[in-house]
């Protein structure tokens, strides 16, 4: 029974939360999923003009204190340049409102030599604070080894990276890089293939542009020197691995792969090189979108970039005792690998150790050339992909040039056709953002995606470790958009951290398929769209209760309700957990209420159950049945664009809806 009475929302500012902040959930830095941050102190100093003739040697560049506790300057060039007035603890100085070193530059990518790229960033960043270290650089154990050698000369030379190492905080990471680079990185594999050989594997199944396509890598790769032709396998003790070729996320075009996981199942021979790599070497802690989204929560209209680094993994070259653990027979012909390669588990891994060091690079040059503390975003990376935003009065090029400059002056390129700048609305990782009407959606390609991937699974009854990978891999952008949703992947994680023992294909659960039917169902009906600052904030305030006989809520103040519901129970529900009636009876008052607000709002829900209260903020509970119920309320709120705010309030407090859950109307119409 609905009672509905005449009602307008009043919009409102809510006192609860920060303006502009998602309410269902705190604070995107207090998410402990979330990447924590590192503090920092930024200080900026002027940007001058420097002659490419007038930049000092490396060999005079050196370090010295700062004045500030703890912190460290780089030291003005010894050719004439002024030395640099720190600013006080907090505080950070001006810089013009634009770099004239960069200005010399068209906008965009900076192609420059590694020596000469190296010269003008090092003239860039004197007399600036140096940045804390970046997370992701704890190297457990050693990832090369002193009596080694690289497989091949590759682009990323000590030389190049030893200046800019010297300034690293943290330097211990840095004489890892300094190894890895004078001798070539070690794979972190530890296994019965250190000693035996293996010649003999099937390829993955390819059809004739496959084929083709792979034909075309293999001639490339050995006109660079980053495949080798053996022609003595047994000698050098070959270990060979299925080779395949995939379509790349998010493009018409092949990447070759290394099955490395081959063979999948127990008792078929020796084991795979991936089941033998460390798991210090495999661990990495993923960034967000939220960085970016909270640049533009707070900076509508912002302008937006993002830039992809060329032959990511391999520009990293592997150890020559490492490189006859990555091979392959293709046409007749046995091929080494030197370089890092898709399909090896501790590859993310390794390259990411230099990517962080890019990363870390590219932020001190642009805290440089900065305006200000707010000009810029910081600077995010997922593995090779690099991303950020920058305010209306910034330079919408500089965050370009300054990562474009320091990836030329470590030996590496930007893809100029994967490099963007300049526009409101962006594709990043498979969430399109749009800072001018303040959304963030997910792309019809991944949507498919993971409709793909998770019928698959559910039609099957069984997944293997990377399917389920694949699968979490997905979400997890996806809940950027939907936060609701990662109440729905701890359970997922789980799994796959026991399919570590065993890789290969297992049954589902139950309870893993309800979760993955779940995200089938809200991607289906669900628009994709969140609002990241809607424009009017609309607060409604919905009261529930329940009894062993019925539930009841009412929407509104608790003196002036403006609409009312009661229901009775059905007798196969009377006998189930509080619990359970508790959540049924939240869940019944936004399907009555809902359809009478216009557009996204904020519900504050009040309830006297603390287990419902704290299961709604944490997005899960123990009870199977209570959960299901959890997931038909985010699901609604992601339908309707409802931010749910759940509080506890006392039951003398709450005295309109339990006597509605009592259907007491004599007390009520009092």
């Amino acid at each position: 029974m609905l009672l509905a009475a005449p009602h307008r929302s009043e919009p409102s500012s809510a006192p609860l939360l920060s303006p502009g902040r998602p309410y269902n959930a705190p604070h995107r830095s207090e998410d402990p999923s979330a990447l924590s941050k590192l503090p920092g102190q930024h200080s900026i100093e002027p940007t001058r003009s420097v002659a490419p003739q007038a930049t000092s040697p490396r060999s005079e560049t050196l370090s010295e204190p700062s004045s500030l506790p703890g912190r460290l300057t780089i030291a003005p060039s010894l050719h004439g340049l002024r030395p640099t007035a720190l600013s006080s603890p907090g505080q950070r100085t001006t810089a013009p409102l634009f770099c004239p070193l960069l200005a010399t530059f068209p906008a965009g990518i900076i192609d420059l030599s590694p020596d000469l790229a190296s010269d003008h960033l090092l003239s860039l960043i004197t007399g600036s604070i140096l940045l804390p270290p970046r997370p992701n650089t704890l190297c457990e154990l050693p990832i090369f080894d002193a009596t080694d050698v690289p497989a091949m000369c590759g682009t990323l030379q000590l030389c190049l990276w030893s200046t800019f190492l010297d300034l690293y905080p943290d330097q211990a990471f840095a004489s890892q890089l300094r190894g890895a680079l004078q001798h070539g990185v070690k794979l972190g594999y530890d296994g019965p293939l250190q000693h035996n050989a293996r010649l003999d594997v099937v390829n993955l199944p390819m059809d004739s542009d496959d084929v083709h396509h792979l034909c075309h890598e293999i001639d490339t790769r050995l006109a660079e020197g980053r495949l080798r032709h053996v022609t003595n396998p047994i000698n050098m003790r070959l270990v060979c691995s299925p080779v395949g070729v995939v379509p790349k996320p998010h493009s018409d075009k092949r990447r070759t792969i290394y099955h490395l996981s081959h063979p999948r199942k127990p008792g078929t021979g020796l084991p795979s090189i991936n089941d033998s790599i460390h798991t210090f070497f495999v661990t990495i802690h993923y960034e967000s979108l939220d960085a970016i989204m909270d640049f533009i929560c707070e900076h509508p209209g912002t302008s937006l970039w993002k830039a992809d680094l060329e032959d990511a993994f391999r520009h990293v070259i592997v150890a020559e005792s490492d490189a006859r653990l990555m091979d392959i027979h293709f046409d007749s012909r046995h091929y080494q690998e030197c370089a890092l390669a898709f399909g090896g588990r501790s590859s993310p891994f390794l390259f990411n150790l230099f990517a962080e060091f890019l990363h870390w690079l590219t932020a001190f040059a642009l805290q440089t050339v900065s305006p200000s503390s707010t000009s810029h975003s910081d600077v995010s990376h997922y593995l090779d992909n690099f991303f950020g935003a920058s305010e209306t009065t910034a330079s919408p090029a500089t965050p370009i040039q300054v990562l474009s400059l320091s990836a030329a002056a470590l030996g590496v390129k930007l893809s100029h056709k994967k490099t963007v700048w300049e526009t409101t609305k962006l594709e990043i990782l498979g969430i399109e953002l749009d800072s001018v009407a303040q959304t963030a959606s997910i792309t019809q390609q991944r949507r498919q995606r993971i409709l793909h991937l998770c019928s698959h699974i559910i039609e099957h009854g069984q997944a293997s470790l990377l399917e389920l990978q694949q699968v979490a891999d997905h979400l997890q952008f996806v809940t950027c958009v939907a936060p609701h949703g990662r109440a729905f992947l701890r359970r997922l994680y789980d799994i796959i951290w026991s399919h570590y023992k065993a890789p290969f294909g297992r049954q589902i659960s139950k309870t893993m398929k309800a979760k993955l039917l779940w995200w089938i169902n809200m991607l289906q009906s669900w628009d994709g769209v969140s609002l990241l600052q809607p424009l009017l904030l609309v607060v409604e305030h919905v009261w529930t209760d329940a009894s062993k006989r019925c539930i009841g809520g009412h929407w509104g103040s608790m003196d002036f309700p403006s609409a009312a519901f009661t229901k009775e129970l059905s007798r196969r529900h009377r006998q189930k957990d509080i619990h359970f009636l508790e959540a049924l009876a939240v869940l019944e008052a936004l399907r009555c209420f809902s359809p009478l607000w216009d557009g996204p709002c904020c519900v504050v829900i009040h309830v006297d159950n603390k287990n419902i209260e704290y299961g709604l903020r944490k997005g899960s509970i123990q009870d199977p049945q209570t959960q299901v119920l959890f997931r038909a309320i985010f699901a609604l709120c992601l339908q309707q664009h409802i931010d749910l705010v759940p509080i506890r309030v006392s039951s003398t407090a709450n005295v309109l809806t339990d006597a509605l859950s009592r259907r007491r109307f004599i007390f009520i119409q009092q």
